[in-house]
């Protein structure tokens, strides 16, 4: 049985992961550092069986180069294969560890791998001159700094896996200048297994079961966006998710049927919460909208389970994504951009979608959504049966034969 180092776990995608090798015989475990609360192994799963193979770690407590590397070796020798990802990958591979698999998660190589791999000669002489805790010393300076290690631990893995996406992402992928072979191979992020229960009548413990009961039971169809609100902030490039045009797609849709009976819920998450909320109010449209506070996935997934339609993003074009794939699990058809021709070389088929950009193209799919329900479950229908088949089954397949084709 090949032991399997599941090396970081950037918005829980590992965690994910780790469960499906071990349900394929391996003796796979996953090494986390504490990050976000929403994206720990208990926000994803209804038991705590997880906690004898999930690990977390220590290591970066006292900043990335204070990191014990004899610690990292000592943890992680044994294994016979790594699959890493974001900055514990970086500090396995400082520690000596090579990643068979790395599967970017976005910033990673847009963002945090192209920054400057040394410290300017102006940054070592000031660690020379004055000494504090929270700079790196002279000699750490010299190491280089943790973008020149999360670079190595991409460009060395044997393997980078990743969905198609668009010609910006896959530019920023190739200015790495990755060794390894670089496969179109999407990143199975969510175990199916912990929500099946849902179809059967599970009901989570949480406490916006009997909020989101009330909200479904006085509409007749509730539109759902639980990604974060990004528009008006700017960070960089692949960021904003156009989150108002799906405000304004709605409130044009209301404001011609204003006694329609439907609702649009969104979460109080990303930068531009309060700009949404302001966009609402000036749009008169605060009685159909309804906010709940960042939630966990085990709770979330059931508010997906009770929504009519939920939505994606709408400024770039990504194939699979968080909020797109645990709808579509859940068996919902998703209002979303979407540039089909990049990705017809890849897939026979693609999930049939509502592909929408523009405040007036959401308007329409709303109507479509609305007025024709056996379209709209059918639509949830065949898009589940995608994500099963292309997003989980056939990359768990290629990710085995790679691990079995290892030495």
């Amino acid at each position: 049985m090949k032991r399997i180092a599941l090396v970081g776990n950037m918005n829980n995608n590992f965690f994910a992961i780790t469960r499906y090798l071990r349900d394929a015989g391996y003796d796979a475990h996953l090494f986390y550092k504490l990050a976000m609360e929403h994206f720990q192994p208990f926000a994803d799963s209804y038991d705590t069986w997880y906690e004898a193979y999930c690990h977390q770690v220590d290591w970066f407590n006292d900043g990335f180069h204070n990191a014990d590397i004899n610690e990292i070796r000592t943890t992680l020798n044994g294994f016979d294969f790594f699959i890493g990802q974001g900055e514990e990958a970086a500090i396995a591979y400082k520690a000596g560890f090579n990643m068979d698999v790395y599967f970017p998660y976005g910033s990673d190589v847009y963002k945090y791998a192209q920054l400057p791999p040394h410290y300017s000669w102006a940054s070592k002489l000031k660690s020379l001159v004055v000494a504090k805790n929270d700079r790196p010393t002279y000699k750490q300076m010299a190491e280089g700094t943790m973008a020149k290690y999360l670079r190595g631990t991409i460009v060395n893995a044997k393997y980078i896996l990743a969905d198609a996406t668009n010609d910006d992402f896959e530019n920023e992928l190739k200015l790495l200048g990755c060794k390894g072979k670089y496969m179109n191979v999407p990143m199975p992020f969510i175990y199916y297994p912990t929500y099946e229960k849902l179809f059967d009548g599970y009901i989570p413990k949480s406490n916006h079961v009997d909020l989101i009961n009330k909200i479904r039971s006085n509409n007749d169809f509730m539109l759902l966006y639980h990604g974060r609100q990004e528009w008006a902030t700017y960070h960089n490039k692949f960021t904003g998710k156009n989150t108002h045009h799906l405000i304004e797609g709605f409130a044009a849709y209301v404001n011609d049927c204003p006694t329609a009976k439907a609702c649009l819920v969104m979460l109080e998450y990303g930068s531009d919460v309060a700009q949404s909320k302001q966009l609402i109010q000036s749009l008169g449209i605060e009685k159909y909208v309804h906010w709940l506070p960042k939630m966990y996935r085990k709770e979330l997934m059931y508010i997906i389970k009770h929504a009519d339609v939920c939505c994606g993003e709408f400024a770039h074009s990504f194939l699979t994504f968080g909020t797109v794939i645990e709808a579509m699990l859940m068996k919902k058809p998703v209002i979303t951009y979407r540039n089909d021709s990049y990705y017809l070389t890849t897939y026979p088929e693609l999930y049939p979608c509502y592909n929408a950009k523009e405040p007036d193209e959401i308007k329409e799919a709303i109507y479509l959504a609305i007025n024709n329900k056996n379209d709209r479950l059918l639509k949830g229908e065949q898009a589940y049966k995608w994500v099963m088949q292309y997003f989980i089954e056939k990359p768990l397949k290629e990710l085995l034969r790679i691990i079995e084709a290892s030495e």
